[in-house]
């Protein structure tokens, strides 16, 4: 038998004689690469799970026309720009005399595509949204009192009915208080053609704001403006959840290198007997230290596998219960985990083989 087989051989022996001591070390690296797995793989998987939540909040990006309104050429222009996976919708807005001789502020957009854009919002009836008309919560509310039947709307000599039966939205901000129509329909009622985009750029803020200067230099007719709302807060959102995934992380493998250090090192002070009759016998102080050694990066490499895949299961199901959304495992972390989970193995052995190597045979086989 050659002497790497037999370290292997007593490596393995060791540690299933030792099993409450090698059963501690093991869980301790299982839930360093549990911990790790979980932190990385989630921190990668961070910001496209945030930017598809942050997509039912709206437009991030604003597009208005500096003279007049925008032509369709704009708008190819820059849904071309943006690319097939940003959402663009124009809207025009214009005041319209109700039945009752008030004023309302009512909006022609593409009411499909507005729906989608906001589909943070809440609609009722969902399924009739966008067809004909979308009305305010605050304006159903006043106004189903005085014409249950219909809305009419008046803009100079121009008149438009709007039936009972239109979706009804909440948005909890002052966009209840407005109508929104079919652009067609608001251009026959008030004449004016779309002059701002509402747009939904896909991508950190980093990148809608090359989106943006992109824009702003191939239109320069047309001013374009993130929606700071949106993404300062994507941004601060982001950076505080990893920051506290990396916190939480850093201070459990802190107090798991304290446990293992301890471990290790009782590991040493119980089997000091065996290590001093191994020098006795000629063993060198080489030998030893990497027999010690090699059993804890053996139950390392065992723990950092185990410990991979039950962290990747947990970063599936965070994923699902956080953002409807599995957190799909990434095997190329496997290799960073295993290294790291033996790297750490072995620093916390460098305390217990410091005590390993002052061991004296003649003075534990004397019992003293």
């Amino acid at each position: 038998m050659n002497r790497t087989a037999l370290l292997m051989r007593l490596m393995i022996k060791a540690a299933w004689v030792r099993g409450d001591r090698a059963l501690t070390a093991l869980l301790s690296i299982m839930v360093v690469a549990i911990m790790a797995t979980v932190s990385l793989t989630v921190f990668f998987d961070l910001e496209s799970k945030l930017n598809r939540e942050f997509r039912s909040f709206g437009a991030n990006t604003i597009a208005t026309a500096r003279n007049g309104s925008l032509s369709a050429d704009d708008l190819i222009k820059i849904k071309s720009i943006v690319g097939p996976k940003a959402e663009v919708v124009p809207v025009r807005y214009a005041v319209v005399t109700r039945e009752s001789d008030s004023h309302i502020v009512v909006g022609g957009t593409d009411l499909a595509d507005f729906q989608r854009l906001n589909a943070s919002w809440s609609f009722t009836p969902a399924d009739n949204a966008g067809k004909l008309a979308l009305v305010g919560s605050r304006v159903a509310e006043g106004n189903s009192n005085h014409n249950p039947a219909a809305r009419v709307l008046r803009y100079g000599a121009n008149t438009i009915e709007i039936p009972a039966r239109s979706a009804v939205f909440k948005s909890g901000s002052d966009e209840d208080s407005r109508i929104y129509l079919d652009l067609q329909q608001f251009e026959k009622l008030t004449g004016l053609p779309p002059d701002t985009a509402q747009l939904r750029i896909e991508g950190p803020p980093a990148e809608i704001e090359q989106q943006i200067a992109k824009l702003s230099a191939s239109l320069p007719q047309v001013e374009v403006k993130p929606v700071r709302q949106v993404t300062s807060v994507q941004t601060a959102v982001l950076g505080k959840t990893r920051a506290i995934v990396l916190a939480a992380s850093a201070i459990v493998v802190v107090l798991i290198v304290v446990c293992m250090v301890a471990t290790l090192t009782g590991s040493v002070l119980e089997r000091r007997k065996d290590f001093a009759v191994m020098k006795a016998l000629g063993a060198s102080n080489a030998t030893v230290n990497l027999l010690f050694a090699g059993e804890a990066m053996l139950l390392s490499a065992a723990g950092a596998l185990i410990g991979f895949f039950v962290g990747s299961g947990i970063a599936y199901w965070i994923g699902q219960a956080n953002f409807g959304a599995a957190i799909t495992p990434r095997p190329g972390l496997l290799l960073p985990v295993l290294l790291g989970s033996i790297l750490l193995a072995l620093a916390s052995s460098t305390a217990p083989l410091r005590l390993l190597r002052r061991i004296q045979p003649a003075v534990i086989l004397r019992g003293e």
